[in-house]
């Protein structure tokens, strides 16, 4: 009877922690922010659950700016690690409109042209945000590096798809069914 409990709670911690994808798109409420030249511009969102991530994509729903090539524009997780978006790409083009940053993209951002609709691959790969958990504020950096041209920051998001992290109780649920099953294990017959 304790091996079927034990045993029972043990697939029921491991059900609770599952490997189901899911799929959250978070928009940043932290707009318009203006993009000036020689200065770098913020804009943050913040993901209040925890979830590591299996895939990550950053949109820039609407970036207004008169001369593209001006622009270096990155993203940082919470554990600062950086990204490269865009270097200096769209020459004296304008704006990024619904501009998806993807690794699967089959067009690199250095072979798009403004105003940078569509899906692109970035700059870096955005694969080394995978396995790190999404929880904590993200960063877009936006570095205006010329003279003459301006704009803001309109809207952006990031798509994160992800597993759930297992809350504490469950891997202590865990924990105890193996410990459990191990002793029962062990016991003389």
């Amino acid at each position: 009877m304790k091996t079927r409990t034990l045993l029972a709670c043990t697939l029921a911690a491991l059900g609770l922690m599952g490997n189901v994808a899911h799929a959250y798109v978070i928009s940043s409420s932290n707009v318009p922010v203006g993009i000036y030249d020689y200065t770098t511009s913020y804009s943050t969102l913040t993901v209040n659950d925890h979830m590591v991530i299996t895939d990550l994509e950053a949109i820039i729903g609407d970036l207004r700016h008169t001369f593209d090539a001006d622009l270096l524009i990155s993203l940082i997780a919470p554990s600062s690690t950086t990204v490269t978006l865009s270097r200096n790409r769209g020459g004296s083009g304008d704006n990024f409109i619904n501009t998806v940053f993807d690794d699967q993209a089959l067009t690199a951002i250095g072979g798009g042209s403004a105003p940078f609709t569509g899906s692109f691959r970035p700059e870096d790969p955005l694969s080394v945000f995978n396995g790190q958990d999404a929880f904590g504020t993200w960063t877009l950096r936006i570095s205006d590096q010329a003279g003459l041209d301006s704009g803001a920051l309109y809207a952006w998001s990031l798509n994160i798809s992800s597993n759930p992290v297992p809350e504490p109780a469950t891997m202590g649920l865990l924990g105890l069914g193996l410990i459990g099953m191990v002793g029962l294990r062990r016991r003389p017959m």
